[in-house]
């Protein structure tokens, strides 16, 4: 069980204590920042030097400004130690404060959806009438919003170092770096790929809440001067310090989505974070490691604090077994997912990139047919879905041999410590073979 005392002993920032130590906090706050910026700043716009010069070309006006971004978060962070916001709550009243808090973001999301519907509506004849209860209701949540939301960041904070500690994700003792997030949009990602294999070739990060039509001309207009395939996709986070995380979904995938952007920062300091683009496949082992450790950690937490049973164990995915023959009478995403990327795979192998992309456009279609809305299915799409390999876009076994190892692994723990060390994508099948008899 969570035990709340540990909520208090773990807080891990000495909130209360002497103002000397709070500058020595305040400037490891800064130093941890920094590193978050320059770690970022190499990863996130990978790519050849040409390529990446073009692109941020392309894209100077849509741009985001990690640095800007992560130099006001800290100062915000920095302002908050003093406050201690939420601690005199009692342990029932921060868990309904952050579900109510959860159930306010839906609720924006709604009421967003419902006054964009109304305006793209042609037989609504006076959109601005229509929707303005709406927006009054809108304007009163947001409000609402803004105002508890450095209290439940605090709470979420603290649950979440608190639930790294029990589970011994600590170095020297201390959940370092300290959980630190802000509740806000995350960035879009460019991402591109050559047309002839699927391989994130490049990408970018550009600001939040483009809208369609910026994003869908810039698509066309990199894919056509440079004869890639391209995506812009949106982010529920980014691994920057603090992190951004999403809050338009349910609380287990938002708690998740804390502990995994966690995770990447943690390996910064680590083999295995610092080569993550060294080569494709230490991007792949870097997600796949942030996923398995995230979802582990943020259900722990979900369960033990918030009541949200844990999901029914999802069987190690076999790459060499063969895909059942479709279902006329039930459409699996994940099966049909991996079904594309098998063909994909095999016409570009082939040589046949326009049979290829021919075909991904005619399975986007059947997808959005069946209540899945894929904007784009093309090469970008599975460089960077295919990177986090426990997912239905993912061929690669770098994915079934990190859960393999984490089975066998007596606890998150030591698989963390295990794989943190990974230099090279040859060092997991090791790591396999040195624990082949355990468990």
């Amino acid at each position: 069980m969570f035990r709340w005392k540990r909520v208090r002993e773990h807080r891990w920032l000495p909130l209360n204590v002497i103002p000397c130590r709070r500058v020595l906090l305040a400037a490891l706050l800064i130093l941890v920042g920094w590193a978050g910026i320059f770690v970022l700043g190499c990863v996130a716009q990978a790519g050849t030097f040409d390529l990446k010069k073009d692109l941020a070309a392309v894209t100077r006006d849509y741009r985001f400004d990690l640095t800007r971004y992560t130099v006001t978060a800290v100062i915000a962070k920095i302002e908050a130690l003093g406050r201690r916001a939420g601690t005199r709550l009692t342990p029932e009243e921060q868990r309904r404060l952050v579900e109510q808090y959860q159930a306010r973001a839906m609720e924006i999301s709604r009421l967003e959806d419902a006054i964009q519907r109304l305006y793209a509506d042609p037989t609504v004849t006076n959109p601005e009438t229509a929707a303005a209860a709406l927006q009054d209701r809108l304007a009163q949540v947001r409000v609402l919003h803004a105002t508890t939301r450095p209290v439940v960041e605090a709470i979420l904070e603290r649950q979440m170092a608190a639930t790294l500690a029990e589970l011994d994700l600590t170095t020297a003792g201390l959940v370092f770096p300290p959980v630190r997030f802000d509740f806000s949009s995350p960035p879009n990602y460019l991402i591109v790929s050559p047309r002839d294999r699927i391989e994130l070739e490049a990408s970018l990060y550009l600001q939040p809440d483009l809208d369609l039509s910026v994003i869908t001309a810039l698509e066309n207009e990199i894919a056509d001067r440079f004869n890639r395939s391209v995506l812009i996709e949106g982010l529920g986070g980014i691994g920057a310090w603090p992190t951004v995380v999403l809050d338009r979904a349910d609380l287990a995938w938002i708690l998740e989505t804390i502990a995994h952007e966690w995770v990447h920062n943690y390996l910064i300091f680590y083999p295995l974070g610092r080569a993550m683009f060294s080569d494709p496949r230490m991007n792949t082992i870097n997600e796949t490691v942030a996923t398995i450790v995230g979802q582990e950690v943020g259900r722990r937490l979900a369960h033990d604090v918030y009541g949200i049973p844990y999901p029914a164990p999802a069987p190690l995915p076999d790459l060499n077994r063969p895909l059942p023959p479709p279902d006329p009478n039930r459409f699996d995403f994940n099966i049909e997912m991996r079904r594309t990327r098998l063909r994909v795979d095999e016409l570009l192998a082939a040589g046949r990139i326009e049979e290829a992309e021919a075909y991904m456009e005619e399975r986007r279609r059947l997808f959005v047919a069946h209540g899945y809305p894929l904007r784009k299915l093309n090469q970008a799409y599975f460089a960077f879905h295919g990177s986090y390999a426990t997912g239905a876009a993912a061929t690669d076994p770098i994915g079934p041999k990190l859960q393999e190892l984490r089975r066998r692994t007596p606890d998150l723990a030591t698989f963390l410590r295990l794989v943190r060390g990974i230099r090279q994508p040859e060092d997991l099948d090791r790591l396999l073979a040195e624990w082949q008899d355990r468990r």
